[in-house]
């Protein structure tokens, strides 16, 4: 049957369908007219006569209930095609009949001294014409028997009034229900089409049952193929819808003009517009930007931009300014919009809220730059600072860097606990703050060590700015819980110049003068280049490698030197011997230890000498046991192997696995070593002499406020400075601070040991003061372990 010249069958039964689905429609569409009704009953309440109103409300809710009982008598009918003609004419009289009411609502409702009531009813009437078209479109001319009287009316009374605005509103209103209508229209045809399709599918559904089985299961696979593609189709169109729905950005579109054509809610918010009010506005009205670094505005933010793209968006980040002159941080992009031709026809402009992005970005830009303590910056940015000016030099540029270590920070940090240390270190950094300009860059590089670099500085200057520093750390007093301390700081110098060698040789060479300056006594300025050994800082660099080769290969050697015992006053005859380090080289030449150690020192590889040291010393003395019964060995520890823990407790194991007497075997350790870490030599010294070893300390001065500290530490012997022996014979105060010590020590049950002694003279004064023991080359020189080892002196 030819589906464009239908049967008047079927043509009666295509109409009874557009009816049915008219009627099908109309319970949901009566209950929205209730309450719209209502709603512009309640608005207009006091802005329109209350006869007029009730009067329209009380006709809207009587048709409305008549054309609801026509609806239920309908559907309780369910009329054939011939009978649902006189239906069809009932639901069209009674939307023509709703249209007229809707209608005198332009006329009764309309305020024409408020724009905005004016704006409210064409946007009520113009949401029913909408209504209507998606609910009386499936029977043909029902919404035009309704739209026509609702737009007539408000129509007339906008044009009366004419003024612009209402021109405006007459003019869109009548275009919205014109489209509407369009649409109607088209939607009728959809609905008359899919009907017609359906009744088709009906025929040739007969048709195929009456064919064969084979054709009968090609079109139950083609139906199944029509199902699936179905559900596909409404699955994407789902996924389409719920995309639109989450998109949470802002969007702005123009024109060619870069007029503004829309905003989407999200950008009505941010500007703080609305779209209505920036319609055919230019851009930079609602979209005022500034440039994030320099807050300066940015006059057309699509030119940039549009010039360069093809059809990738460019993104970037910017300062918005709404109408509140509130700012926004924003991320955002343009992309144009392009007609079959490809020529810009408009640009979108997307953006979203990244303000608070950027305060974690910052944040996490400043964490990783600064120090979480003192608020100063880190190691890290501290150095890319110094590169930047070191690369920046020009000719006459004079800088200089400040290399700074807090002198008795630790006994602080150990004895007070790490809050006083923190608390200590904020206030420090208050301090040197204060005496810095503003230009100069402070940082803290680690534990108590700070940065400066102290830009066009020359180094005179710098040299008074460092030593201000320093009386500054000097005279600060910490108070922490009732208790008043004094600190000290040792600076590091290094003038820049234009001839700089770059970043690490800046660093290692104040490092180095800071390292110098420790050596020297603590609590001093020392400038670089005033240090004729850090000059060959390289070479104290290469020592590093030389060190770790000679531990692999064993080329460290022990020396034993014995101390000769000169008092009378003692009756016991203990031998007693001190073991020396030597190192010999790549060719087998002896270096003494001087040339090694401190850099060792200072690059960490004192404590593995350390270890090598007691293993080989306790490896001799077991083998000398048998030979000598009253042999007292003294071996010498460093101060890092001191507050070393893993090192205390290797040494407790490598006596106890020697199965020595612990009496034959003395630790020596140097006063400043001491007096640095108190508590950790104390710890140490208390556990040796708990498992029975001797413990004997060096360097020992007549200066009455140390040895008040040593007096806290259990020792055995008082080695007395060999500076203070070596001048004896023509000081006398030399003299009496010797007595002075031994006496002291003699009080405290120590014995006492002179060193350095060079001639008979200074070996009789000795016996005469009644010194206990005297080392020196001049009683018996050092030898190698392994060879026989004089325990007297070679006198005789």
């Amino acid at each position: 049957m030819n589906s464009q010249s239908p049967s008047p069958n079927r043509s009666g039964a295509l109409l009874a369908e557009q009816i049915k689905l008219a009627y099908q429609q109309a319970p949901k569409a009566l209950f929205v007219t209730l309450i719209v009704a209502t709603m512009l009953a309640y608005i207009f309440w006091e802005l329109v006569g209350k006869n007029w109103l009730l009067g329209w409300v009380a006709a809207i809710y009587a048709l409305t209930f008549v054309r609801f009982l026509i609806v239920k008598a309908y559907f309780r009918k369910k009329p054939s095609a011939a009978e649902s003609v006189i239906w069809g004419q009932q639901f069209y009289i009674g939307a023509l009949l709703a249209g007229i009411l809707w209608g005198s609502a332009g006329s009764i409702f309309f305020v024409a001294d408020s724009a905005i009531h004016q704006l409210f009813l064409a946007y009520l009437l113009g949401g029913m014409v909408a209504g209507a078209m998606a609910t009386l479109s499936s029977y043909k001319g029902v919404f035009l028997a309704f739209s026509i009287p609702v737009a007539l009316p408000f129509t007339y009374q906008v044009i009366m009034h004419e003024s612009d605005i209402q021109m405006i509103i007459a003019l869109t209103f009548l275009l919205f229900v014109f489209t509407m209508g369009r649409i109607s229209h088209q939607l009728h045809q959809t609905v008359t089409d899919s009907l017609k399709f359906r009744f088709d599918n009906i025929e040739l559904l007969k048709r195929l049952i009456q064919t064969k089985n084979q054709l009968e299961q090609r079109v139950a696979e083609r139906t199944e193929a029509l199902t699936i593609t179905n559900d596909i189709l409404h699955q994407e169109k789902e996924l389409f819808q719920i995309t639109l729905a989450s998109i949470s950005d802002a969007v702005i579109t123009t024109d060619a003009n870069e007029k503004i054509t829309f905003l989407n809610p999200t950008a009505e918010i941010f500007t703080g517009w609305s779209n209505e009010e920036m319609h055919n506005k230019p851009l930079h009205e609602a979209f005022h930007i500034m440039d994030i670094a320099t807050h300066k505005p940015v006059p057309d933010p699509l030119a940039d931009y549009l010039n360069e793209l093809e059809n990738s968006p460019q993104h970037s980040e910017c300062i918005l300014v709404n109408r509140d002159k509130k700012e926004y941080i924003i991320d955002y992009a343009v992309a144009p919009i392009q007609n079959e031709q490809k020529h810009r026809i408009g640009a979108v402009i997307t953006f979203r809220d990244v303000t608070e992005q950027r305060k974690r970005t910052l944040k996490l830009a400043y964490q990783a730059a600064h120090d979480s303590l003192t608020g100063l910056l880190n190691r890290k940015e501290f150095e890319n600072r110094l590169s930047k000016i070191l690369t920046s030099m020009r000719k006459n540029d004079m800088h200089a860097l400040l290399y700074l270590d807090l002198d008795q920070f630790k006994i602080i940090n150990d004895s007070c606990g790490h809050s006083a240390g923190d608390k200590l270190l904020r206030q420090v950094t208050a301090l040197l703050h204060s005496k810095l300009r503003a230009r100069d860059t402070l940082a803290r590089l680690g534990g108590d060590e700070f940065g400066v670099i102290l830009e066009h500085c020359p180094k005179d200057q710098a040299l008074q700015v460092a030593d201000t520093l320093r009386e500054s750390v000097q005279n600060f007093r910490f108070q922490w819980r009732g208790k008043t301390f004094t600190i000290g700081v040792s600076i590091g110098l290094f003038p820049i110049t234009h001839g700089n060698q770059g970043l690490e040789h800046a660093l290692n060479a104040a490092d180095s003068a800071c390292y110098a300056a420790k050596e020297q006594g603590r609590n001093r300025v020392q400038l670089y280049q005033s240090i004729p050994h850090l000059q060959g800082s390289v070479e104290m660099q290469q020592w590093l490698p030389r060190i770790r080769n000679a531990l692999t290969e064993q080329r460290f050697q022990p020396y034993y030197q014995p101390t000769q015992l000169i008092s009378s006053e003692h009756a016991e005859q203990e031998q007693h011997g001190v073991i020396l380090l030597r190192l010999h080289d790549e060719n087998g030449r002896l270096i003494m230890p001087g040339a090694f150690l401190s850099a060792a020192g200072r690059y960490d590889q004192v404590l593995p000498i350390d270890r090598w040291v007691v293993q080989r010393s306790l490896q001799f003395i077991r083998a000398h046991a048998t030979h000598t019964t009253n042999a007292i060995y003294t071996i010498n520890i460093s101060g890092q192997a001191l507050v070393n823990e893993n090192f205390l407790d290797f040494t407790v194991n490598s006596i106890k696995d020697s199965q020595l007497d612990p009496a034959c075997i003395c630790f020596e350790i140097s006063e400043q070593t001491a007096l640095n870490d108190l508590q950790h030599v104390i710890r140490f010294v208390t556990t040796l002499k708990e498992l029975g070893c001797r413990i004997s300390i060096d360097d020992v001065s007549s200066n009455l406020s140390s040895l008040n500290y040593l007096k806290d530490i259990p020792l055995d012997y008082l080695k007395i400075d060999g500076r203070v022996i070596k001048n004896m014979l023509t000081d006398p105060v030399n003299q009496a601070m010797v007595e002075s010590i031994h006496h002291i020590g003699h009080i405290m049950r120590l014995k006492t040991i002179a060193v350095w002694v060079e001639n008979d003279q200074t070996l009789q004064i000795l016996e005469n003061i009644s010194v206990d023991y005297v080392p020196g080359f001049w009683v018996a020189e050092p030898t190698p372990l392994n060879a026989s080892l004089p325990l007297t002196d070679k006198k005789g």
